[in-house]
């Protein structure tokens, strides 16, 4: 089983919050944010995997 990854997800309409979510890649994330808030790929504006801040 793929790790899964903790991504972000933002969309072009500022109408429609960020999503966040875990999938095993950035493709896999947009598509599964994209039938989640029922819009189409294109609408995402952007993809970014969550990173923890580590303080040093």
């Amino acid at each position: 089983m793929p790790k899964l990854l903790p991504f972000r997800i933002h969309f072009e309409d500022p109408e429609i919050a960020p999503l966040d979510l875990h999938a095993s890649d950035a493709e896999a994330a947009r598509q599964l944010a994209a039938t989640r808030r029922g819009v189409t790929a294109g609408a995402i504006r952007k993809v970014k995997i969550i990173r923890e801040k580590v303080d040093g």
